[in-house]
């Protein structure tokens, strides 16, 4: 197992979870199930030590990038977390106006 932070995650598996956060980086968004977190972090239960390992992950992404931190929004769905990453957020409304 491979720790960052305080948090276990099963080794082969901390690919997946930078997939996730490079998908997040380049294309504004990205998922995981609640069945990958399980998973990934060999747990019972999900608390804050996955959040904080995937927040730390996230934050030392854009560090490699030369960015200040800019927190993700999140949007629990059916099945797991969608992920959704903007430098310049807007509205469908102002779209549509």
């Amino acid at each position: 197992m491979k720790t960052k932070g305080d948090t276990m995650i099963i080794k082969r598996h901390v690919d997946q979870v930078w997939e996730r956060l490079d998908q997040l980086y380049a294309n504004g968004t990205t998922f995981i199930s609640w069945g990958e977190m399980y998973h990934w972090y060999n747990i019972q239960r999900i608390a804050k030590a996955p959040w904080r390992d995937i927040q730390a992950r996230w934050q030392e992404l854009l560090e490699e990038k030369g960015e200040k931190y800019l927190d993700p929004q999140i949007a629990e769905v059916p099945g797991g977390i969608s992920f959704f990453f903007s430098r310049k957020p807007g509205q469908l409304s102002k779209l549509a106006a």
